[in-house]
């Protein structure tokens, strides 16, 4: 009888497991070859692929040369460098509009206008950088970076990757969010806290696309875990953005705002980011309470052997 934990990916014999990345690299390349100018949507969607790009990249780390991993991942991580000022910029307004949301009767008569003024010329400033009236540099860089990576993902060495190498590749993807939970946990830095964020959403990424399927979603192990880790870097990701608005505002860039008005907002800020840092670790505990071989064991995505 066959085993009914068995890999997701081994169901798929013979197919390349490298799919998943030359996919997600697909992806970003078709969100930025778009039509000019492209819209801020297609550059969140285009960072949202190359998220999973370097997550599928890891997966398959075991398959490949070191100087092939660290030249792919070289050259994603890169082109992500050069959508990261437009994210940045709207993420600043996305925090304020959340903090001034939840707490719209606390920051009654307090002038907000200045400030506001400020981060949205900065996002319109990141605009016409990334979107200038004639070609952008940044763009075509990045374009040229991501048609590299998929050249690179279509060469022989990547094609010829074995199934069996997806499941250490998802100990160690685990594995590293584990301890980055742990260092955080023990010195909460913003530093820490970003680090761990980013192995969760390799961690969400990597089994989104293992389990794309709604039959590979049917156990409720692997559904449970997808939404801890969902929650999980939502809750990391709110704390991220209400540091770098503290960050932000400290700059001497916002010297003519009122100083008042900041230590308003500082006030708001810190007992918001204590409370998602404790629903974090909270649900941190649970989503990173196996050691990585039984957790990738459970989620059915198991090394298949290769021998005979």
């Amino acid at each position: 009888m066959k085993s009914a934990n068995r890999s997701v990916l081994s169901e798929t014999a013979g197919h390349p497991a490298d799919k998943l990345l030359r996919t997600s690299i697909g992806e970003a390349l078709e969100r930025l070859q778009a039509p000019q100018p492209i819209s801020d949507e297609a550059i969140h969607d285009a960072r949202k692929a190359l998220k999973k790009a370097r997550a599928d990249l890891r997966l398959l780390q075991d398959g490949m040369s070191k100087a092939t991993y660290q030249a792919e991942n070289a050259n994603l991580r890169d082109a992500g460098r050069f959508l990261s000022p437009l994210r940045d910029a709207r993420s600043l307004i996305e925090a304020f509009d959340a903090l001034h949301d939840r707490y719209i009767d606390e920051l009654q008569g307090v002038e907000l206008a200045p400030l506001q003024k400020i981060l949205r010329g900065n996002l319109a400033k990141a605009r016409r950088h990334l979107h200038p009236r004639g070609k952008s540099a940044d763009l075509e860089n990045c374009i040229r970076l991501l048609e590299g990576s998929l050249d690179l993902a279509k060469q022989g060495n990547f094609s010829s990757i074995d199934s069996s190498t997806i499941g250490p590749g998802l100990q160690r993807i685990y594995g590293k969010g584990r301890k980055a939970y742990d260092e955080a946990k023990t010195v909460p830095t913003t530093e820490a806290l970003h680090e761990w964020r980013k192995q969760v959403k390799y961690l969400l990424n990597a089994m989104d696309g293992l389990h794309s399927s709604k039959r590979d979603r049917e156990g409720g192990k692997v559904v449970k875990i997808l939404k801890r880790a969902d929650r999980l870097a939502d809750y990391l990701g709110d704390d991220h953005e209400l540091a770098m608005l503290a960050q932000e505002t400290a700059r001497s860039a916002y010297a003519s705002i009122d100083g008042d008005v900041i230590k308003r907002l500082d006030a708001l800020i810190e007992p918001r980011r204590a409370k998602l840092q404790k629903r974090a670790f909270r649900l941190g505990k649970k989503l990173y309470d196996e050691k990585p071989e039984k957790f990738t064991k459970q989620t059915g995505v198991s090394v298949r052997s290769t021998s005979g």
